[in-house]
Formats: C-alpha cells, structure tokens, sequence
C-alpha cells in the first residue's frame, strides 16, 4: 500500500499508543485501542466521539508491543477487520508468549517476528524486552527506510521502562530519527492506597509523575533522536473507580513539551511527521481541557465493573480460602520473590487470609483477626470479593486487576516489592 511520503516515514498521532507508520512500502498500525471498560471495566477513553477508522484508515500490517488491554484490543481489531479485510498481526518472539497465545485463542493471523520482515526498501524488527523474568511482556518496534541517499529509522518504544542493557541494542544505530516514547505510567499506586483523605498520596501522586518524566529523559539521553514523541498512558478510571483519577499521578503530554526541546506533541486523531521535512502538523497547544475531562467522567462514573455479574452468594470465607489454597500451590512455585513477603486478604465474613509470597515457601495460610503485626514486610488487600473469587478462579487476571486500580493496598512497610507483586499473577487455580 505505502504512503505518500517520498523516500522517508511519517508518523501519524491517533491516540494514546496508537499510531501508524508509513513509508513508500507499507502502513503499520501500531497499539489499536479503543473498546471502552477494558482491564475488566475499569480504563476509558478520554473521549468516545472521535472515528478511529477515518484517522487510521487502511493499513498493511498491526504490530502489537505487548498483551495489556490498550495496546492489544480484540474487539476493536474484529470491528477493524470487519471495514479493510484481516490483516497480519506482528509481535515479538518472548520467551513467555502469553500475546500469542491470546491471539491464537481469538482466532487472528499473525507472525512472530523473529527477524527483520523486509517490505521493499523497509525493514521492521521487534525487539522483546527480555530480562530472563516469565513477567516480560513489553517490545518495542523499528522501522526502517532505506533511501537512496540515507537511511530513516522510527523507533517505538511505547511501555518499555528504563533498562540500559535492553536499550543498547539501539545503540548501533546512531541518532534516530524519530523516538516514541512513554512519559507516564499507570498502575495502581499511588491512587488505591487506603488511605485516600491522606494528603501525603497528592505528594506521592506528584512524586509519581516526576519519576515518569525522569525516566523518560533518561531513555531520550540513552537513544538519541532527532525527535522525540512522547505518546502512551492516555485513560481515565470509570465508574466505582472514576473518584481515584485526581490520585494517578500522570503527566499531560503537553508538560513534556515545556521541557524538552526536541519533544514534539501531536495531537490525537490529527497529529503528524515525517523523516523528509520534520514539519508537524496538528501539534498540541495547551494542556488537556479539565472541562473535556470532567464531562467525560461524568459519563463514565455509573458505568458497571465486569465482576459485578459474579452472584454475591457464591463468595463465602470457606470458599476464598479453598481457593486460595489451591492457587498458592502454583503461585509459590513460580514465584521470584527471594525472601518473606506476606499478603493478608480481608475475607467477607470477617479477619484476613495471609499468604507467603517467597518462593517455595512451606507456609500454609495463616487466618487471623485484625492482629497483623508479626507478619512484616506485608501487604493488606482490599478488593471485591466477587472479583477475588473471579481471579483466583482464572475468570480475570491479577496484572489486569492491578493495572485497572481494583485492589486497594496498604504497604507496611511502605516499599514497593516488583518480585512479590508478580508472585500474584500466578495465584490463580
């Protein structure tokens, strides 16, 4: 299909992580997300009134970075399929493909890239961010044009954290030309600590925001680039959910603008650049209307969570601990935490179920009442308990609970422990 750019790549903003890359050889459409409640009812859209089709348009091929809900959107891609025809999904070779195996269950082509797919004078390669952890799911993905005269490279880097190992593979290329780039993140913290009144979660919600923008200047200053797009982690937390939004602690793309010089902002559904001129179309102004957002929060605070249609008389205390019972047993064996870290479920009939997050731990679960002290480094989870039930059941999926801000923590101390966190993608049946 190709574009209209003459001997280079233009980008094409649509939102959050979605973009297009173009060159005379191809389209590729990167991240399509837009389905409203994903991450089991909990992320929105900024805005359901744009046309994602018209701004997207035809495309040769889909690189999607990794499995969470707003880079890899099934029911967007059947509704897309359903307007241009089927076409090929390409992803990273990891070591745990849990993407592809999600992708063979929804029933799509695809092709896991395990070298350079060369389209004409364009070469695509996806690079897995691999660190030797079954929790690795990000990939980045560069494209390259080669021109007579030169060679043009966009490198999309999307969710891909700060890690120098994994970003030198890009050292060899020089300066790129274009970099996209994550400049916030989402996650549960600090907005679902218990203590919401607590005016100490503004300034970690603050805290938050300058690491993202730190880390982000870090990433640009290891991978040179001509420009830079910062893009991704545009959403908003709906209905139950829709009051922890003020907590997230997420930048506005605009404020990365106001500090670094090669930033530039495109605007959603209309942005662009390209490698040839390096002129912008559709840049961002000013920061995001709290009027558009408020408005649309209103729309979306009444809106139901998935779980919601789990019976309630099904949930018992007897029942939650069976469950998680059962779940712990494949938890602690493929569980990378090293050393003691406890999580104390508050049960629905009363007192608390706590487990071991170490690996291999022989502890059984321990139930007790409030008394919580002996049990240190500790997490205390809060969380539906229809909705535990649906995770340690498999119905829905721990990193999906915590990315959507559905369980409510209080950390003792107050330290944040990767390597127990990921212990509870595993507790499930």
């Amino acid at each position: 299909m190709g574009s209209s750019v003459l001997n280079g790549i233009r980008v094409n903003m649509i939102y959050s992580a979605c973009i297009t890359i173009e060159t005379p050889d191809c389209k590729i459409l990167c991240d399509p997300w837009f389905t409203d409640g994903i991450f089991d009812g909990a992320w929105y859209l900024y805005s359901n009134n744009k046309d994602p089709f018209s701004a997207i348009g035809d495309c040769d091929y889909i690189y999607i970075s990794h499995i969470h809900s707003d880079h890899y959107d099934p029911i967007f891609l059947r509704k897309y399929f359903e307007k241009f025809g089927e076409k090929l999904l390409v992803i990273g070779d990891f070591q745990s493909n849990y993407l592809e195996k999600s992708i063979q269950h929804d029933g799509f082509k695809h092709q896991v890239n395990t070298g350079p797919l060369k389209l004409g004078q364009t070469v695509v390669s996806v690079f897995p961010h691999e660190t030797g952890s079954p929790s690795d799911i990000d990939s980045a993905c560069l494209v390259e044009y080669f021109a007579e005269d030169r060679v043009h490279r966009v490198l999309n880097i999307n969710d891909c954290i700060f890690d120098p190992v994994f970003l030198s593979n890009f050292s060899k290329f020089g300066q790129l030309d274009i970099l996209l780039l994550s400049y916030t993140g989402a996650g549960p913290y600090p907005q679902t600590y218990f203590e919401l009144d607590d005016p100490e979660l503004l300034v970690a919600a603050k805290s938050k925001k300058s690491q993202f923008i730190e880390q982000y200047l870090k990433i640009a200053e290891l991978v040179p680039a001509k420009v830079r797009i910062p893009f991704a982690g545009q959403y908003l937390l709906g209905g139950k959910l829709s009051h922890l939004n003020s907590y997230r602690g997420v930048s506005d793309s605009y404020e990365i603008g106001q500090i670094d010089s090669s930033a530039v902002i495109l605007n959603d559904y209309e942005g662009s650049i390209d490698t040839v001129s390096f002129k912008a179309t559709g840049t961002k102004a000013c920061l995001t209307s709290t009027q558009e957002i408020d408005e649309r929060l209103l729309e979306i605070k009444k809106q139901p969570m998935d779980y919601e249609a789990i019976p309630e008389w099904m949930i018992s205390n007897k029942v939650l601990v069976s469950l998680l019972s059962s779940a712990l047993i494949r938890a602690s064996r493929k569980s990378e935490c090293n050393q003691d870290y406890f999580f104390c479920f508050k049960l629905p009939e009363g007192g608390s179920a706590i487990i071991n997050a170490k690996k291999n731990s022989d502890m059984p679960i321990a139930i007790t009442g409030e008394e919580l002290d002996g049990y240190l480094p500790r997490s205390e989870v809060a969380i539906d308990y229809r909705y535990l039930f649906g995770l340690l059941t498999g119905v829905f999926h721990w990193n999906n609970a915590e990315s959507g801000s559905h369980l409510q923590v209080r950390r003792t101390p107050n330290i944040f422990s990767r390597d127990a966190q990921n212990f509870l993608n595993f507790l499930t049946v």
